[in-house]
């Protein structure tokens, strides 16, 4: 007698593949999901870091770092020093600081060239966000870096230059010359450190000026003017000037690429513009490198539906992309003086 093997049909072997589909289907994103929850909880801890790292200095200095320390050499400010290269001691990178200040001669000459090539291109893990993209490095001059996820707030304002316009917990030199600083004190911060934006996110170019990014960037637009007002514009002086932007293709790609660079789109942003606006972040004039010009550089990151954010008091928060406009000006916002529940 011939024993017969049992083995699967045809049609068996299709609804098995079906169902496997299926359920492969169901779990991706349940593990994208958890995949992005894991990386934004890293997220979170590099900007409560961070919070902590400037607490500390405060404790050392009795002041913040100014965010941009101008080279006495040439009193350039985007030639300058980001606050991040000040906080480097106490995100445990004291070498890699004191060898910068040594090269630079206290932060006198400018941070890019000589010894200051290889030292800038240190990575540090604490600068980035997992859920970012990285690009590839267009060439080996300035414009590229190990990359920046953070930048410090400045405030309500679209200036830069100009320190006394600049109404966030962190503002620029005031003169290189005259050493005439303009860092804020804890003291100063007259809203509430538990009310008042430290830092946020932003997202990193991919060093292409002749293309355009697609889907979320950060890559800055070149407008031409600002008609809205210095502090605290309306909704709608944004929006003209969001869609003016929107409207050409001239800009920079070289966002997101230094911590040791004081530009926004490297290590500062400003609260005029929502996070993840609908319209690209945006210079008021044209610029040779990163964003050197007063603008709108909104917080923006991959995180769905909003951007970390680092309190005053060194807590972290996220804050939904749908924060009430308002809201979100007063919390960048050191000193106006209104009272509202934070988003």
């Amino acid at each position: 007698m011939v024993k017969r093997q049992r083995g699967f049909t045809l049609v068996e072997l299709l609804v098995v593949i079906a169902i496997i589909g299926v359920m492969v289907g169901l779990l991706l994103p349940a593990v994208q999901a958890a995949r992005e929850a894991a990386r934004r909880m890293s997220c979170s801890n590099n900007l409560k870091q961070l919070g902590l790292a400037m607490h500390n200095y405060h404790d050392t200095y009795k002041q913040l770092p100014a965010f941009v320390y101008r080279t006495g050499g040439t009193n350039s400010y985007w030639e300058g020093y980001s606050a991040f290269t000040q906080i480097l001691p106490y995100i445990e990178q004291q070498p890699l600081h004191d060898q910068i200040k040594a090269a630079s001669v206290d932060f006198f000459h400018v941070w890019h060239g000589g010894q200051l090539e290889v030292l800038r291109r240190t990575p540090i893990s604490a600068f980035i966000c997992p859920s970012d993209v990285r690009y590839p490095a267009a060439g080996s001059g300035r414009d590229n870096g190990p990359g920046c996820n953070y930048g410090v707030s400045f405030g309500t304002s679209i200036s830069w230059a100009n320190w006394t316009l600049q109404n966030g917990m962190f503002r620029g030199n005031s003169d290189g010359n005259a050493r005439i600083r303009a860092e804020i004190r804890f003291s100063d911060v007259t809203d509430g450190l538990s009310a008042t934006l430290l830092a946020s996110e932003h997202l990193a170019g991919d060093n292409n000026n002749a293309l355009l990014m697609n889907g979320k960037t950060s890559e800055p637009r070149i407008g031409a003017g600002f008609a809205g007002a210095v502090q605290f514009p309306t909704q709608a002086d944004i929006d003209i000037f969001g869609a003016a932007c929107l409207a050409t293709t001239t800009h920079n790609s070289t966002n997101g690429q230094h911590w040791i660079s004081p530009q926004p789109t490297q290590t500062a942003l400003n609260t005029i513009a929502p996070p993840n606006w609908r319209f690209p972040s945006c210079q008021t004039s044209s610029s040779g490198f990163a964003s050197d010009r007063d603008g709108v550089y909104a917080a923006r990151s991959r995180h769905p539906g909003g951007v970390q954010c680092a309190i005053g008091d060194a807590s972290v928060r996220f804050v939904s992309e749908s924060v009430n406009l308002d809201v979100w000006h007063w919390l960048g916002a050191r000193n106006d003086a209104r009272t509202f529940e934070m988003p």
